[in-house]
Order: structure tokens, then C-alpha cells, then sequence
């Protein structure tokens, strides 16, 4: 009896080494080289994600495919990039504010709070283009050197100038690169050549073409910048770092090991991995309603798509399929139009003439940044006047 269940255990055995070597046992491996069954058990970092995106309703076999595509590569980048932004506004608050009164007396308009929101860091980003440094663009003691060293051959003003945003009815400040005479009678060019198209959305949602037009040039240079990252991957690898500290840990490792600022970094990471899981989850349901592909959207960092840099769900609660072909495309001219003029009407855009507070209030509800509403007004009005 012994030596017959011997006999047959090694019968067994190798009929499944057979049926292996044959093909005859299917199996998925992931680019790390494990075997998979499920999308519970996807290569990591995507596990974890994958899990909680099954518990959203996605089907084991859309995950496979979405996680196992060449186009899905983590980085830490987006994440690393937020929480170093929201680190330096909860401990550098002095430094801020040091950078940003050396930045005022040199001519930049910018709020002096202590807080490095986009807006400082958009012209810190300036100050380091307009004098050619490499590495002037982050909250550090670097940056006060190198502002230090540029205002000792310069004459700037003194701070007791500086006006409290308080003070002021509207900060005039706009992305100077859209508001160039020259760059305006290139977006004047383009708008005139689409105008039916803008004429067609202002009718239907009483949302002047013009205010659609500046917001599609201020947010991709009117189609020309998508983005460079794959909004997918953005997405996911944030949404990654919620469950697994560890995926970002080394990219924020020079902010601190102490217990403070580790804890800090983790409760944010799963703050903002667990917003970041979300619109991914929109970014598949557009896609998978839509029959697109979810990894080959280009976008910014922060998974933003289309002309009008829509985050996946405002796709899914203001996307308008325009032409007619029978799916929303955030990266068809019209679709875009019709699907930002839906947007601007809904937040409460009431008809082609609105007090300007209330076009303020509307624009801040797409980008919360005074310059960025600064702009959108300065461009849209610039284009009304061409009419």
C-alpha cells in the first residue's frame, strides 16, 4: 500500500510538470516576475490599490489589464512633490516669509503669509528664469543666498510698500506669459478660427466663448501642452502611497526622520493617496464607458487631462459629448469647449454679462489662485474687445 501511494504521487507530479511545461496551466505574471491570479495579488505597488479598486466595483479582469500595462510605471514624483509642498507650509512658515519679502522688494507681486502655496512657488519660478539660476525654485536657505546676492546690484523697494491682500479690492498680478500684447493677438488669432465652435457653447449654456477660450489657453497653451506624465500612473502611484508609506519614503527623506514630521508625512500621504485613489477610479470609469485605453491619457502630475485639464471626476460630472460621436473626449477641441462652458453654468455662471465677483467666484471654483483668475479675466476681456 505504501510503495503504491508513492508510485502515484510521483504519477501526479509529473503529469502536472507535463501539463506546465505544455502551456496547459494558465497563469498571469507580472513585470515583477511573480505569478498573479487575481488583481488582489498584482505586483507590488499596485496591490494594494487594485484591492480597494475591486471593493469600487472594477472587474479582476480590467484591472489585470489596466495594472499589467507597460504604461503603468509608479513614481513617486507626484506625491513626493505634494508632500514637500504641504511640509513646507505647515513647518517653514519663517523661511516663507523671509523669501517672500525679498521676492516683493524686487519687484514680484506676491502675498507675504508665510504660506508656500502655488503662488509663491510660481514666482519663485519666475525669479529663478528671470536670473538664470538652476536652483532657486524651493523653500530653502539656498534660495534666500541666491535672493540675497541678486539684490546686492539692485535697487528694490523698500517693503513698508507692501499692501496687505486684505487691503486690496483684486490683487492685479497675471501669468505674464499669457497676457504678453504679442501672445494675445496669437490667442485672439485661434479663437477667431474656432469661433463657431465658441459661439455654438455660448448659446447653449450662456457662457461667453471668450472666458472658455482663455481658461483652454492658461491651462495647455491651447492644446499644445497636455502634460508630459501619464495621468493614470500620476494617479496611481499616489493612491499607492496610501496604504505603503514605504513606496515614498526615500523621495521625502530629506524633510526629517523625527517622529513629528514622519507622522506628518504619513496621515497626509494617506489623506492624499486616498483622493488620488478616487479619481482613478473616475479615470477608469470614463475610460472603460468610453472604450479608451486609462494608461495612455497624457496629463499633469496630478492626473489632470484634456484641453481644459479636467481631473477625472469633474469628467464624469460636467463631460459633454459635443460632436455627437457617441463618447465624451476631453482631447476633442469641441467636447472640451462644450464640456468647460458646462462647468463655468453649473458653478454658476448665470448669462454673458455677470457682476465681476461673481465671475471671480465662478473662475476660482475651476483653479482656487488669484493670478490664475487674474489671468483668465485679463485674456477673456482682451478677446471680448476684439469683437
Amino acid at each position: 500500500m505504501f510503495k503504491f501511494q508513492f508510485y502515484r504521487g510521483r504519477l501526479l507530479l509529473l503529469v502536472a510538470l507535463i501539463f506546465i511545461l505544455a502551456g496547459c496551466v494558465t497563469r498571469t505574471v507580472d513585470r515583477g516576475g511573480s505569478s498573479t491570479t487575481d488583481a488582489s495579488n498584482i505586483f507590488t505597488p499596485w496591490r494594494e490599490v487594485a484591492s480597494k479598486l475591486v471593493a469600487k466595483g472594477f472587474s479582476t479582469k480590467q484591472l489585470e489589464s489596466f495594472f499589467n500595462s507597460p504604461n503603468l510605471i509608479y513614481s513617486s514624483t507626484p506625491m513626493a512633490v505634494k508632500l514637500h509642498e504641504l511640509y513646507n507650509l505647515y513647518f517653514h512658515s519663517e523661511l516663507t516669509r523671509e523669501i517672500q519679502e525679498k521676492l516683493f522688494c524686487l519687484g514680484y507681486e506676491i502675498s507675504i503669509d508665510g504660506l508656500a502655496g502655488i503662488e509663491t512657488y510660481s514666482v519663485l519660478k519666475n525669479f529663478q528664469k528671470d536670473y538664470g539660476l538652476t536652483n532657486a525654485s524651493e523653500i530653502s536657505r539656498e534660495t534666500t543666498i541666491a535672493l540675497d546676492k541678486v539684490m546686492k546690484n539692485k535697487t528694490f523697494r523698500p517693503l513698508s510698500d507692501y499692501i496687505p491682500p486684505f487691503k486690496k479690492i483684486f490683487d492685479s498680478s497675471t501669468y505674464i506669459q499669457f497676457t504678453k500684447p504679442e501672445v494675445l493677438i496669437q490667442i485672439a488669432s485661434f479663437y477667431q478660427t474656432d469661433r463657431t465652435i465658441f459661439d455654438h457653447m455660448s448659446h447653449y449654456y450662456n457662457v461667453p466663448g471668450e472666458v472658455v477660450a482663455a481658461i483652454m489657453w492658461v491651462e495647455t497653451n491651447y492644446g499644445r501642452n497636455f502634460g508630459k506624465n501619464k495621468a493614470a500612473a500620476m494617479l496611481a502611484s499616489m493612491a499607492a502611497a496610501a496604504s505603503n508609506f514605504s513606496v515614498v519614503a526615500s523621495a521625502v527623506a530629506d524633510l526629517g526622520n523625527d517622529r513629528e514630521t514622519i507622522n506628518f508625512l504619513k496621515e497626509n500621504s494617506i489623506k492624499r493617496g486616498n483622493w488620488a485613489l478616487n479619481e482613478l477610479a473616475a479615470l477608469l470609469r470614463y475610460s472603460f464607458d468610453n472604450n479608451y485605453d486609462p494608461t495612455t491619457f497624457p496629463g499633469s502630475i496630478y492626473g489632470a487631462i484634456g484641453w481644459g485639464q479636467f481631473m477625472p471626476s469633474n469628467i464624469l460630472k460636467y463631460g459633454i459629448d459635443a460632436n455627437g460621436d457617441g463618447r465624451i473626449d476631453l482631447f476633442d477641441k469641441a467636447d472640451a469647449i462644450f464640456s468647460i462652458g458646462n462647468f463655468l453654468r453649473t458653478n454658476g455662471w448665470t448669462g454673458l454679462k455677470i457682476p465681476e465677483e461673481t465671475r471671480r467666484k465662478v473662475i476660482m471654483k475651476y483653479n482656487c489662485s488669484n493670478i490664475y483668475v487674474n489671468t483668465i479675466i485679463y485674456v477673456a476681456d482682451y478677446l471680448a474687445r476684439q469683437k
